[in-house]
């Protein structure tokens, strides 16, 4: 467990480290914040820086071209021979601190004019040239310079002046028009980038040095806070170990000695309370032990001799509490010893008399035991047979529902038959229909024939034959519609028979459901008397048991009544010898 002087240097240490752990993260953030800024502003002033630089240096091209043009216009030069003389000085021009600085120039036709490092490519038409990320860099530089009259920027991979490296390049290109001529020049980003990152670096490590002087400062900070704390918690828990030490005394009950400081602060004061507190204690504790003493010794006339306060209140109307009842339960405990002793000898007579009487009783318990035996035998019986009623109920119950099922599919069958002699009807009624109709035409045939004469004669034989032949199939259908008809009402007939049937199955079904209920009921009735009567009979035995065990117990009671008076006798003579108020 940690020391008030611990806690009170980590406190204020802890404050310490977070206020320099603010500090320093503030003063960090800031410097960040301004170091980024300050890069920032840097990256963006050096490359307006170059970007002024490369336009200043192509507008001086175009001054320079613009003094040959206008030699070319006094006669002085002729066209060719000024364009040669242009293209040679710009190739030969350079700028830059290290002389990399270089220009190069195109036409409106896309054809290079003047190179100083790609000289062999002069007069090849660079339309399609582009860089490794598909930018057309000549079509590029035309349409920035056609859409502003004072020229522009581009982007792009170019290679570089040793002729192999190839790196992102920012160019100003501007329009020379009395030629059609292109003059650019530009700068290689890595060129700029890496300038910024020689800056940056600078930035860093002053940023690094700001921040080790802070760091060194909060660490400073943090050993002056200690040794501060340290100081001051000596201070402080001086006294409270004084305090301490006067607390563990009183743990233990130790009241010899106070504490002494002479302080006038809350530390002080405390102290004054303490001892004052030992003191009331002192003279409490002092009083509570006479008290218990003289009731230890039988004398329950005390009084106290200390006014008692706060929690020690409770505790002497505790003690008062204890002085009253004793004086009550010892005056009653004299009464009862007393009574005791008459009652006890009351007792052991009726404990005689119970004894006999519990013999009796166990005698007529075990006779109803043997019936109670014969009437559990004969519910045991009764359980069995209800089980076997049910079985066969059941039995009954499955056997009327498979009739049910066979009734109800022979229902069906009959309707099936119904069904079919309907279309057998009908088929019939379409034969008397198609022989009315064979009768007609043979009708007509017959008029046919008389009217052919003797050539007809043959022909009408045939009709005659073809009409007999359609009388008899309609005989012979409206027989046989009879004889369907006949058979559909015994059909109906039937299938009225077979749902009458199956309707009273089925209230059969119903009439056995009931039954079956029933049985189970009785069934379950009978199983439940039969074991009420097994526990009956266990629970009659059991009481045969406890009254022969009465038996025992109230022989025993006498003997205690007994004894019980004697000590009654005995405890009336030592109530005596206590000294208590007669009057409670």
């Amino acid at each position: 467990m940690k020391s008030v002087k611990t806690l009170l240097i980590c406190v204020n240490v802890c404050i310490v480290i977070a206020v320099a752990g603010v500090i320093g993260f503030t003063a960090r953030k800031n410097m960040l914040n301004q170091l980024e800024t300050s890069l920032d502003e840097y990256k963006e002033a050096l490359y307006e820086g170059y970007d002024n630089a490369v336009e200043y240096q192509v507008q001086s091209v175009i001054t320079l071209l613009q003094g040959i043009y206008n030699r070319q216009e006094a006669g002085e030069l002729t066209r060719a021979a000024a364009q040669k003389e242009a293209a040679d000085y710009v190739k030969s021009m350079r700028y830059g601190d290290d002389g990399s600085g270089y220009f190069w120039i195109d036409n409106t036709d896309y054809i290079l004019v003047a190179h100083p490092i790609l000289g062999e490519q002069e007069g090849n038409n660079r339309y399609d040239l582009e860089d490794q990320n598909g930018v057309k860099i000549i079509q590029e530089i035309m349409k920035t310079v056609q859409s502003q009259d004072e020229g522009g920027f581009n982007e792009f991979y170019y290679t570089k002046s040793d002729g192999v490296t190839v790196a992102p390049k920012r160019a100003y290109s501007m329009l020379f028009k009395p030629w059609g001529w292109i003059v650019s020049t530009g700068n290689y980003i890595d060129d700029i980038e890496s300038v910024y990152s020689g800056r940056e670096k600078q930035m860093d490590a002053k940023l690094r040095w700001q921040l080790q002087m802070t760091n060194l400062t909060v660490a400073i900070m943090v050993v002056v806070s200690v040794i501060i704390s340290i100081m001051y918690a000596r201070k402080f828990t001086k006294p409270l170990h004084k305090i301490r030490d006067l607390a563990g005394r009183l743990s233990k009950c130790d009241f010899s000695q106070p504490v002494e400081i002479n302080s006038k602060n809350e530390f002080g004061q405390t102290a004054k309370t303490l001892n004052e507190a030992q003191d009331t204690l002192k003279s409490y504790i002092h009083d509570i032990s006479r008290l218990i003493h003289e009731m230890a010794d039988g004398n329950f006339e005390i009084h106290a001799e200390v006014t008692y306060d706060g929690e020690f209140i409770k505790i002497y109307d505790s003690l008062k509490k204890i002085v009253e009842s004793m004086n009550y339960t010892l005056a009653k405990i004299d009464d009862a010893a007393g009574q005791v002793a008459l009652g006890s000898e009351q007792m052991s007579n009726i404990s005689q008399q119970l004894a006999q009487s519990t013999v009796q009783q166990a005698g007529s318990i075990q006779d109803v035991s043997k019936h109670m035996g014969d009437i559990s035998g004969h519910a045991e019986h009764n359980s069995q047979n209800a089980g076997h009623v049910k079985d066969f109920v059941i039995h009954a119950g499955e056997n009327i529902k498979t009739g049910v099922e066979m009734m109800g599919k022979l229902s069906l069958s009959i309707r099936e038959i119904s069904e079919a002699s309907d279309n057998i009807s009908k088929i019939i009624k379409n034969i008397d229909d198609i022989a009315s109709q064979t009768n007609i035409i043979s009708l007509n045939a017959s008029v046919e024939a008389s009217r052919a004469g003797e050539a007809g004669k043959g022909f009408s034989v045939v009709a005659n034959e073809v009409r007999n032949l359609a009388q008899k199939s309609s005989n012979s259908a409206s027989t046989t519609h009879e004889l369907i008809e006949n058979c559909i009402k015994a059909v109906s007939k039937g299938e009225q028979i077979a749902t009458d049937t199956e309707k009273v199955l089925l209230d059969i079904v119903e009439e056995n459901r009931q039954i079956h209920k029933l049985v189970l009921e009785i069934a379950a009735d009978s199983a439940e008397q039969a074991a009420d009567s097994s526990y009956i009979d266990q629970q009659i035995s059991n009481i045969s048991a406890a009254i022969q065990s009465n038996s025992a117990t109230v022989q025993q009671s006498a003997a205690s009544g007994e004894e019980l008076s004697q000590q009654a006798a005995i405890m009336k003579e030592l109530v005596g010898k206590f000294n208590i108020r007669k009057q409670v």
